[in-house]
C-alpha cells in the first residue's frame, strides 16, 4: 500500500501549501474521551480557530479510511488538500488552526499517521486526551455497534477486535508520536480532569500555546456530545451498506430531516445499554490492560488518580 505522505508531498500539493497555511493544532483522541467537547469549547477561543469539519481524517491512508469510515473518505476534506485548508477559511489572523481526528491515535489500525503529520505541519502542537481506558474501551465499543462497525457482542468484541485494547493502550499510542515529534509538543489531558474542572485545565492548554488567558462564559463551557443511553443494530441484512453507500448520501442531502429519521428508525432496532451486562467484559479489559496502563502512569510521572479511586 503506498503510504499517503506522498499525497503531502506531490509538486501540486507543495505549492499549494506554501501558499496557505497548514493547521498547527492537532486534537488525536482517544476515541470516546473527549475530543469532541474539546473541539466546542476550542471553537471559542478568539486565538484558535478549530476546523469546520471535526474529524477530516486528512492525515489516515485513504485506503484504510474508505475501509473504517467511507462516509468520510468520500469528503473531500479526507483527502483533497485544498478541501481540508478551506476548512480554515473563516480563520484569518488566528494563530492557532486546529483540527481534531480520533483515528490518529488507533495505531497500528491507522497507520503512519504522526509521520505524515510530521513531514506537513513540522511545528504542530499535539493535543492526546485519555480517560480511564476500561470505560473507554466500552464507550468505544457501543459507538462502533451504532455505526455498525462492530458486529459481535461485547464480551467477544473487546477480546476478539484488538482495536478497543490498542486505542486504550496510551503509552502504544503515545510512543508512536513520540517517534516523530518532541516530548515538549504533546500535552496529555485526562478526560476526567476536562470534565470536572474545564476553566482550569482550558486555562493550562491555552497558557502552553502560549496565549493569554481567555475567559470562557458558561455556554461555551456546557455539557456537550454526551453519550446517548442506546445503542442500535441493523434491522435488516445490507443495512449498513446501505448507510455507507453513496446514494444513502445522496438522500441525506435532498430528503427533508424527518424522512431520513423514519427511515433510520425503519431500519435499526434499538438497544438499551444498562440492560447489558458489561461485568465479565470488564473485568477482562481490567486484566489486559493493567499493565499498558502501568506504563503509560509512568511515562507521566505517576499514577493517574482519578483512574484509581475506590468503587463506589
Amino acid at each position: 500500500m503506498t503510504a499517503p505522505a506522498t499525497r503531502i508531498a506531490r509538486p501540486e500539493a507543495d505549492i499549494a501549501a506554501r501558499a496557505v497555511r497548514m493547521p498547527n493544532l492537532f486534537v488525536i483522541g482517544a476515541s470516546k474521551s473527549g475530543s469532541s467537547a474539546l473541539h466546542a469549547y476550542l471553537r471559542h477561543h478568539p486565538d484558535i480557530a478549530m476546523s469546520r469539519e471535526k474529524e477530516p481524517c486528512f492525515f489516515v491512508d485513504r485506503d484504510e479510511l474508505r475501509a473504517a469510515w467511507p462516509i468520510m473518505a468520500r469528503q473531500p476534506c479526507s483527502h483533497d488538500l485544498r478541501a481540508y485548508l478551506d476548512l480554515w477559511s473563516a480563520a484569518g489572523d488566528a494563530p492557532w488552526r486546529g483540527e481534531g481526528s480520533v483515528y490518529y491515535s488507533q495505531a497500528p489500525h491507522r497507520s503512519g499517521v504522526p509521520g505524515r503529520v510530521r513531514a506537513a505541519c513540522p511545528e504542530a502542537r499535539i493535543v492526546y486526551l485519555v480517560r480511564e481506558p476500561v470505560s473507554r474501551a466500552i464507550s468505544h465499543f457501543w459507538q462502533r455497534a451504532k455505526e455498525f462497525q462492530e458486529p459481535l457482542p461485547l464480551d467477544r468484541a473487546v477480546r476478539e477486535n484488538p482495536i478497543y485494547v490498542d486505542t486504550s493502550d496510551y503509552a502504544l499510542q503515545l510512543d508512536a508520536w513520540l517517534a516523530h515529534f518532541d516530548r515538549d509538543r504533546i500535552k496529555v489531558i485526562v478526560s476526567e480532569d476536562l470534565r470536572a474542572r474545564r476553566r482550569e485545565v482550558l486555562a493550562d492548554l491555552s497558557d502552553w500555546l502560549g496565549l493569554d488567558p481567555h475567559e470562557y462564559d458558561a455556554a461555551a463551557l456546557r455539557d456537550v456530545h454526551a453519550s446517548p443511553p442506546v445503542s442500535r443494530r441493523e434491522r435488516f441484512p445490507l443495512v449498513a451498506r446501505m448507510r455507507d453507500s453513496g446514494l444513502w448520501a445522496a438522500a441525506r442531502r435532498t430528503l427533508p430531516p424527518g424522512a431520513i429519521a423514519r427511515l433510520r428508525k425503519a431500519g435499526t432496532v434499538e438497544i438499551d445499554k444498562a440492560a447489558t451486562d458489561e461485568t465479565d467484559a470488564r473485568r477482562w479489559l481490567a486484566a489486559e490492560l493493567a499493565p499498558r496502563t502501568a506504563r503509560f502512569e509512568r511515562m507521566m510521572g505517576g499514577p493517574i488518580a482519578q483512574w484509581h479511586a475506590p468503587p463506589r
